[in-house]
């Protein structure tokens, strides 16, 4: 295994949609036996899924988010 582990910061708390700043949920896929990131807001359609594990679900919505926050600059 010489996957680079790339930190994922605080696990617990302060998880944020990259498209509205509105807290999002990481849970389990009970249908795919996966994890998904969803965000929590009614009018908003971000959502992650497919992930091996919650901690590649939270480095992907961090991922995203630094994605999503440097497009217009």
């Amino acid at each position: 295994m010489s996957r680079r582990r790339t930190h994922a910061g605080d696990v617990r708390w302060g998880w944020t949609c990259p498209r509205c700043g509105t807290d999002v949920s990481v849970r389990r896929d009970p249908d795919s036996d996966t994890f998904r990131w969803e965000c929590d807001a009614d009018h908003c359609v971000a959502v992650g899924f497919g992930f091996t594990s919650r901690r590649r679900a939270r480095l992907a919505l961090r991922e995203y988010r630094e994605r999503y926050q440097n497009i217009y600059r």
